[in-house]
């Protein structure tokens, strides 16, 4: 198990981890609310303060701006500002109070006053060793099996996800960002699926530990909200060879 190190000091400790693995990763959404404005990353990165300005004018929810762009480098100014460039030579500004959070309890953030905090990645929260015994070990659920019907058609996304769960009474948002990865968990645990992107049409599975997969979509999902994910967020699911046998042979009407 990782050790969690964790910072408490009036600077930012140099080249910190999570704030040099943002360059390279694509945006995927942009979110407003009452509390601030928060934006994501593709490999789970969040991004919080109460505004982001990007060439001065504020972020506002799925900003087509910033949604779709790839990260070309960040660093923190003068002013303990975040600042994060973007390709096409545009800036996302952050100033304090922001945090910037990551898988696995990465953390980096300034208060109001300007002391800052760091931690570094540790142990699993949600892919927990005593969690993926749990899930694999689980039976399918009905809804699971709905999902694996979904799979017999082909690789599916978490919007098909949120579609079958709203399908079967799902109504809050934060009902989604927990029974979402939960439900997909127990099925990849189980090996009934496997987890990657479609490239060129065609599914690729990532070559990951489970726990990491587990971490990716859980962390991600939350990052993004409940409704939110959707085609080419998070990941792709395919059924594996064992989840088709699970499955058995398609139903007749």
């Amino acid at each position: 198990m990782r050790r969690v190190r964790s910072f408490l000091s009036s600077a930012i400790p140099p080249d910190p981890p999570l704030l040099r693995g943002l360059v390279g990763q694509t945006v995927l959404h942009t979110r407003v609310a009452a509390r601030g404005t928060w934006t994501v990353t593709e490999r789970g990165a969040v991004l919080h303060a109460r505004i982001q300005r990007l060439d001065g004018d504020p972020v506002g929810l799925r900003d087509a701006r910033v949604v779709g762009a790839r990260i070309a480098g960040a660093g923190i100014g003068v002013g303990q500002e975040l600042w994060v460039a973007l390709e096409g030579r545009r800036r996302l500004v952050v100033a304090p109070r922001w945090s910037l959070e990551g898988p696995y309890g990465a953390l980096l953030a300034v208060d109001d006053d300007g002391e800052t905090r760091a931690v570094a990645a540790g142990a699993p929260r949600f892919a927990t060793a005593e969690r993926i015994d749990e899930f694999s070990r689980s039976t399918p659920s009905s809804i699971e099996e709905r999902l694996a019907e979904l799979g017999r058609e082909g690789p599916f996304h978490p919007g098909q996800v949120v579609e079958v769960l709203a399908a079967a009474g799902a109504l809050e948002d934060e009902e989604f960002a927990v029974r979402g990865p939960l439900l997909l968990g127990r099925m990849l645990a189980r090996g009934e699926l496997r987890a990657g992107f479609v490239v060129d049409g065609a599914f690729r599975a990532w070559e990951l530990p489970l726990a990491d997969v587990l971490e990716h979509v859980a962390w991600t999902w939350g990052g993004l909200g409940g409704r939110t994910p959707g085609r080419d967020m998070i990941a792709w699911f395919a059924l594996s060879p064992a989840g088709r046998e699970a499955l058995g042979p398609p139903r007749h009407p």
